[in-house]
C-alpha cells in the first residue's frame, strides 16, 4: 500500500472533476490517497512542502501553473505524477502522458521514474521556459482577467496577442551569455521542445534534457512576428538569422532599461532584470513503461 498525495488546483472544470474522481477511486482500492485543493496562487508549493514527507507520492492534477508550483516544493527523493487538467498540458504532452483515469492511474503506479532537470529563474524553478517582452506581455495581461481566462482559456491568448501585436511595443534587452553581450527585443529561455501548446519550437532540448536554449529576436516587427508566429502554426523550425539568434547556456542574465514583464512556465513572474541558471536540481517523474528510463 502506498500513501499518495494529490495536490489539485482547484478551479479545474466539471468534467475534469469527474476524470478525477475516477482516478482516485481506481487508485484508493489498494492504496491510502488524499486530495489537497489549492486555494490561491503559490498554495501548491506550500501544500507540496507540507506533505511530502507524509507520503510516497506526490501528484500535480492541473496545468503547466500548478505542476510548476508543485515542482517548486518537491525533492530529488519523492516521485512526481502529474494529472494533465491545463489549457496547453505542455509538460505532460513531453513527457507523453495522456489517456483515460485508467491509464493516469496505471502511470501514477508504475515506478517508473525519468529525471526531469529544473533550471532557475530569479530564485524560482521552471520546468519548461522564462521569456521576456512580447509573450510575458501577454501573460501578464491574462492573469490580471482569471474569470475571463477561465470562460476562454486558449481563445483569449489569441486574442490578447492579436491586441498586443496591434498596439505594437519594442522592449530593448540586454543578454548577458557565454561571456558576450547580445541586444534583442524578446527573449525565449527554453528547456522543453514545445511552445504554447503543439506547436514545435526546437528539436534542440526537451525536458529530460540537462540543456538549455535561448531564442533572440531581434528588430522586432509585425511583420516577422507574424513569420515566425506561421512558422511555428506549419510546426516548423524557426531558422537562425541576423533577425534571430539561438544560444545555449547554462546561464543568462537579462536587463531593460525601461520596465518589462518576465514569464516562466505561463505565470507572470514580475519584471527584468532576471537572472536564469541551470542547477543541479532534478525531480522523479512518473512515466510509462514504455518509454525508455530506470527505476529508482
Amino acid at each position: 500500500m502506498k500513501k499518495i498525495c494529490i495536490i489539485c488546483n482547484a478551479k479545474i472544470s466539471f468534467l475534469k472533476k469527474y476524470k478525477l474522481n475516477k482516478i482516485y477511486k481506481i487508485l484508493s482500492k489498494e492504496n491510502n490517497v488524499e486530495i489537497f485543493k489549492t486555494e490561491k496562487a503559490g498554495h501548491a508549493t506550500v501544500l507540496c512542502k507540507v506533505n511530502i514527507n507524509k507520503f510516497d507520492i506526490i501528484v500535480a492534477a492541473g496545468g503547466d501553473g500548478t505542476i510548476n508550483e508543485v515542482v517548486n516544493g518537491m525533492n530529488d527523493k519523492k516521485p512526481l505524477a502529474i494529472i494533465p487538467f491545463g489549457t496547453a498540458n505542455i509538460f505532460a504532452l513531453e513527457a507523453g502522458i495522456h489517456g483515460s483515469a485508467e491509464e493516469i492511474a496505471r502511470i501514477i503506479l508504475s515506478n517508473k521514474t525519468k529525471k526531469v532537470y529544473v533550471p532557475n529563474v530569479n530564485n524560482k524553478n521552471f520546468i519548461l521556459m522564462a521569456s521576456a517582452g512580447y509573450d510575458a506581455d501577454i501573460v501578464k495581461t491574462i492573469q490580471s482577467s482569471p474569470v475571463l481566462k477561465n470562460i476562454f482559456k486558449k481563445f483569449l491568448f489569441f486574442v490578447v496577442a492579436f491586441l498586443k501585436l496591434l498596439l505594437f511595443k519594442k522592449n530593448e534587452l540586454k543578454i548577458l551569455a557565454n561571456n558576450k553581450i547580445y541586444k534583442a527585443n524578446w527573449i525565449i529561455v527554453t528547456k522543453a521542445m514545445y511552445y504554447g501548446g503543439a506547436f514545435k519550437l526546437t528539436n534542440d532540448t526537451n525536458i529530460f534534457d540537462k540543456k538549455t536554449v535561448a531564442y533572440l529576436f531581434c528588430n522586432l516587427t509585425r511583420l516577422n512576428f507574424l513569420c515566425y508566429f506561421f512558422t511555428l502554426l506549419l510546426n516548423k523550425q524557426l531558422k537562425e538569422s541576423n533577425k534571430l539568434i539561438k544560444i545555449t547556456s547554462d546561464d543568462f542574465f537579462i536587463s531593460s532599461k525601461t520596465k518589462t514583464p518576465v514569464q516562466y512556465d505561463g505565470e507572470f513572474l514580475g519584471y527584468l532584470p532576471m537572472q536564469i541558471k541551470n542547477t543541479k536540481k532534478t525531480i522523479n517523474l512518473l512515466v510509462k513503461e514504455e518509454l525508455n528510463v530506470q527505476a529508482d
